[in-house]
């Protein structure tokens, strides 16, 4: 009897160990399977998010007229505007605008952008002046093409404190699309201007996040929106971040690799 109760428990205990690997098996093809879906591409013309109590996007019509030739020269515009934000909070009016340059279309009909230029003006009675720039370009040896990730940014009150903040963040493309290449995320709070900076990769060892130390002196809702995004990237495969990226930002890490 003895011998009987032993062997059910036995074949029992071999059954259930095959179960379990057979789930684990499952398991990892299916997440092989997820890990193989390709990042959907980021959309020039997707428009920030905004908090339309403080801003709004602009119209083609209302590009013409606020940003003529003379105006773009002023500001150190010499690429094609392709989206503008004005926005109002207790400090003055403001605008953002948003600029690239085409350099070519590839074999593949992909449109390739080697430069970007963004400017933040303020406006005192129609007249603009520069306040902040973001210049880039592509390094030519590895990078393919560059532009603002507007599906990642945000233009809105994030602390209540009555003064807008930005989080604008672009990214460029390597010779592997996203999973070579780098982003950059700028947060503008009050007169500051705050940057992390990431480089991507396949392989792990060589993913390497750069944070300004003054990122962590950020208002916690502020800190939190821009750790959302950078989910949301991971999330749709256009970053690549180090696995305990969260828990090395809570220890208010600036190099995390």
């Amino acid at each position: 009897m003895n011998r009987f109760i032993l062997f059910t428990i036995f074949l029992i205990f071999i059954s259930c160990n095959k179960q379990s690997k057979e789930s684990k098996a499952n398991t990892d093809q299916h997440q092989a399977k997820e890990d193989s879906t390709p990042a959907r591409p980021i959309k020039k013309y997707d428009p920030i998010s905004i908090n339309s109590k403080f801003v709004s996007k602009l119209s083609k019509k209302e590009l013409a007229s606020i940003f003529t030739r003379r105006k773009q020269n002023q500001l150190g515009i010499s690429n094609t505007i392709y989206q503008a934000y004005s926005y109002k909070d207790k400090s003055g009016e403001y605008y953002l605008v948003l600029t690239d340059h085409m350099k070519t279309i590839n074999e593949e009909k992909d449109t390739i952008y080697d430069n970007i230029y963004a400017v933040n003006a303020s406006n005192i009675n129609n007249q603009l002046k520069k306040r902040s720039t973001i210049k880039d370009k592509i390094d030519n040896d590895w990078e393919t093409s560059i532009g603002f990730w507007n599906q990642y940014s945000e233009i809105s009150d994030f602390d209540n404190d009555g003064l807008v903040d930005i989080i604008l963040v672009y990214g460029a493309t390597g010779q592997d699309l996203y999973t070579d290449g780098r982003i950059k995320i700028l947060v503008y709070h009050t007169k500051k201007r705050v940057s992390i900076k990431h480089q991507n990769s396949a392989i792990e060892d060589g993913r390497i996040t750069k944070i300004n130390i003054n990122f962590y002196g950020l208002p916690s809702p502020i800190q939190e929106a821009v750790k959302e995004k950078i989910r949301l990237m991971t999330q749709n495969k256009h970053a690549f971040f180090a696995k305990d990226w969260e828990k090395e930002m809570k220890l208010k890490a600036t190099r995390i690799e």
